[in-house]
């Protein structure tokens, strides 16, 4: 599979590194790459402190989507924090993170959920000043290709990374208009691979598709549009939402269309379905190319993909699924660096 890469900052010069950055281990840097899956990222959390607390040290990371925020979160030292919020984060306070907007290119303008990122990262985090060293992953929309950030604003980096197509408005950098890194790269091993790494750790949320096969009503994905009602702005005409209540009930009725025997899914489900789809295959390529050292996948299909609501069973599971791979990161991680 060939891949394509451009600086997504080229104005700014790469700096030098400080004298007191310690030297890299003797025995293989170890790449932890997070990739993509919405909701479904928050094993990452769960992932890092497991690994952590076995010893394994982490040198770099590769991250895409919610792989890409997770990793620049911990990077940024704010990873306990944000572990403790989204423990007892709320529906209602979910739903004021997602700021709606009359736009042709996504449903919401990712405003306030950048402010809550930046609780946890300060707004004047750089890339390359982070420990440790962050490849953060986007896809050109004209091109189609990967863009991998590796210096510039970290917040910025990371609003091109998660930009669901449909969902988020595109990211505007410099010339280039963004998307999701996992429409490209749902699991950067490559990059984490260019970045230096000799052993790999790649943590997998798309296998689902490929273990289940393509069902007749597969789970609904996202937030329901009428549970955003109230926090929508008004339409231009003032009717005090009408319109979005009509769309509601039109996109989630459950009625079948005229001549269907069956339900037919609404375009959010079709949207993040063929997301998914997308994501499997593309993960699926990149880990014939590039087999990492390690790799845990998880299978959370009845996780909705901005549903961060199921965060404390989420957080267990990543934590049972290093557990189950202890040995084999024993083997293949920790005895190769001692």
């Amino acid at each position: 599979m060939i891949l394509w890469y451009f600086r997504a900052d080229p104005m700014t010069p790469i700096p030098k590194k400080p004298d007191s950055v310690p030297p890299p281990p003797a025995k293989g840097r170890v790449g932890l790459i997070l990739g993509s899956g919405g909701a479904r990222g928050v094993v990452h959390i769960s992932v890092i402190e497991a690994l952590l607390e076995m010893g394994v040290s982490i040198d770099l990371i590769a991250g895409s989507s919610i792989g890409a925020i997770v990793g620049g979160i911990y990077a940024a030292g704010g990873l306990e924090t944000c572990k403790k919020d989204l423990t007892v984060l709320r529906r209602d306070e979910l739903l004021r993170l997602f700021d709606p907007v009359l736009s042709l290119s996504g449903l919401f303008t990712a405003r306030k959920t950048m402010a809550f990122l930046e609780r946890y990262i300060p707004r004047g985090t750089r890339i390359e000043d982070c420990p440790p060293p962050l490849g953060i992953v986007a896809t050109d929309y004209e091109t189609g290709h990967p863009v991998v950030f590796r210096q510039g604003s970290l917040l910025n980096a990371l609003r091109a990374s998660m930009s669901i197509p449909g969902i988020f408005t595109p990211a505007r950098i410099g010339c280039s208009l963004l998307i999701d890194g996992g429409v490209s790269n749902p699991l950067p091993v490559d990059v984490a691979r260019s970045m230096g790494a000799e052993m790999t750790i790649a943590i997998s949320l798309q296998p689902a598709i490929g273990r289940i096969g393509l069902l007749p009503a597969p789970p609904k994905r996202g937030l329901r549009l009428g549970r955003l009602a109230g926090h929508l702005p008004r339409h231009p005409q003032g009717d005090d939402q009408g319109w979005l209540k009509d769309a509601e009930e039109w996109l989630a009725t459950g009625k079948p269309e005229a001549g269907d025997r069956e339900h037919r899914p609404n375009i959010f489900e079709i949207l993040f379905r063929s997301i998914d789809i997308m994501g499997y295959a593309n993960t699926m390529m990149m880990l014939t190319a590039h087999p990492p050292s390690v790799l845990i996948e998880f299978e959370l299909p009845e996780v909705a993909t901005l549903d961060f609501t199921k965060c404390g069973e989420l957080l267990e599971r990543g934590r049972e699924a290093v557990h189950a791979k202890r040995h084999e990161i024993r083997e293949k991680i920790l005895k190769e660096r001692s």
